[in-house]
């Protein structure tokens, strides 16, 4: 086994960590998110050009496993991999989908339904090597339910239409400090509309003890497993496992959703690092 660089690359942040042949970690940072189905090249390559540097040049990467947001197609994949390779100089690269990540890291050899719940939402059906079967997530405009985009766009669609309780829509606009004009000009004009929408899940996190908003967030959640695990033909006998953020922030909410759908929730990380290092210092690697 070789040194590996592994990254775990999400619309809001990517982690990078370079270990050695017996999986200890040699360097470990964050960087901006990167979804590589929006990015432009030039800003891809300014990505990996800056954690080359913080990662630091005294020990080279021989094999590099990427997984991203956004690496849905063979072509991206590929895209991803040519700027990988000329950045790090390394032949070995692998590019794949933050869902395959995310399911290798909570799942590891064994069969399970792996889902993402961070600033956008996704699932799939996994059988202990690669993907069999993926309701599209559709992005944060026609899917990703439950997301913190979904939320945050419901929490703002509430407040601005009067139907948050007041006390709570006065408490939320004073801890923005946003105008319903400036909401408008961040999701229709502005850069990564979905950031900014999942931006502010941390007031709901902060203020979950309101009955509207658990209740809110319950219904979020409730929908994500009606409109994407429950399209999984079979469904019920698999252990389900989460990853992402609103995930973590939402665990007692996220298994109380998936207890009322007859679902049994396993792991939950908020992070799928440390399952990667371990699934890529497998002797099967």
């Amino acid at each position: 086994m070789r040194n590996r660089l592994i990254a775990d690359a999400g619309s809001t942040k990517t982690d990078w960590t370079l270990i050695d042949a017996k999986g200890n970690s040699i360097s470990r940072i964050t960087t901006e998110g990167l979804n590589a189905l929006l990015a432009t090249p030039a800003e891809a390559e300014e990505l990996l050009r800056n954690a080359k540097e913080k990662l630091g040049t005294a020990i080279a990467p021989e094999e590099i496993h990427y997984y991203g947001a956004g690496c849905a197609t063979p072509a991206i994949c590929k895209k991803m991999e040519e700027a990988l390779r000329h950045i790090w100089n390394c032949e070995n690269v692998t590019v794949s989908s933050d869902l395959l990540g995310a399911a290798r890291a909570l799942f590891g050899r064994k069969k399970g339904i792996a889902c993402i719940l961070g600033t956008g939402s996704n699932s799939c059906l996994y059988d202990g090597e690669k993907i069999t079967a993926n309701v599209p997530s559709l992005g944060y405009i026609l899917g990703d339910e439950g997301s913190g985009a979904a939320l945050g766009k419901r929490l703002v669609s509430d407040a601005f239409k009067g139907v948050l309780p007041e006390d709570i829509r006065e408490s939320f606009i004073g801890w923005s400090n946003l105008t319903l004009e400036d909401i408008l000009h961040r999701v229709y004009k502005g850069k990564a509309p979905n950031k900014f929408l999942a931006s502010l899940v941390p007031f709901i996190k902060e203020n979950i003890w309101n009955t509207y908003l658990y209740s809110l967030v319950l219904k979020e959640l409730t929908i994500f497993f009606k409109r994407n695990i429950a399209l999984y033909h079979g469904a019920h006998p698999y252990p389900v496992g989460f990853i992402g953020s609103v995930a973590s922030s939402f665990e007692n909410i996220l298994r109380e959703a998936a207890s009322s759908q007859g679902y049994s929730v396993g792991n939950i990380m908020t992070s799928p690092m440390d399952g990667l290092i371990a699934y890529h210092t497998d002797p099967l690697d």
